[in-house]
């Protein structure tokens, strides 16, 4: 695995524009639940990066191993997004904690990102992965704060994105098989 593929499929695990689809007919989300949200997948992904190498141990697996795993789940997301789309929220915002819920789990912070982020931390690098992440975040935090989130552009920029999370897992899964 490259550099390049590594990074593409992080960002297309994380996937802003699926998130942005998801609340484009919701009302725009105040700062401060923004802000909790950044915090909130910024911290998961640093964590999951920073100590890849220790959860595979607590998990007793193998990069190898994990590497086919994280293959089948972003295949599994995005083919679901792929044929069926994001999943719609609609929010009240009546809370900043709402920042956590939908926005940060299980929008930008879900078992596609957080597999990818492990599976690169671990072969590759845990800065490329981190870095990856937390862009791919921050471009679905602007997204999702616009006032203009036109769902039909997102959705489409979504399946996309999908569609590259699919072809990524892919080559995940052949990379961990030829490894082990």
């Amino acid at each position: 695995m490259n550099a390049w593929l590594a990074a593409l499929a992080i960002a297309a695990a994380v996937n802003p524009f699926a998130a942005a689809a998801s609340l484009a007919g919701a009302p725009r989300p105040p700062l401060p639940a923004v802000l909790i949200a950044a915090a909130a997948t910024g911290a998961a992904y640093v964590l999951a990066g920073s100590f890849a190498g220790g959860i595979l141990d607590a998990l007793s697996l193998e990069p190898e191993s994990f590497l086919v795993a994280a293959g089948i789940i972003l295949a599994a997301s995005g083919a679901a997004i792929l044929v069926f789309g994001a999943p719609a929220y609609r929010p009240a915002w009546r809370s900043p904690l709402e920042g956590l819920v939908p926005l940060a789990l299980p929008l930008l912070v879900a078992p596609a990102g957080l597999a990818a982020v492990i599976a690169v931390s671990v072969r590759e690098s845990a800065a490329l992965a981190v870095i990856t992440a937390l862009a791919a975040v921050a471009a679905g935090l602007a997204l999702c704060a616009s006032p203009r989130r036109p769902r039909e552009l997102l959705d489409a920029l979504g399946r996309f994105s999908a569609a590259l999370a699919v072809v990524a897992a892919a080559a995940f899964a052949v990379d961990g098989i030829r490894s082990i």
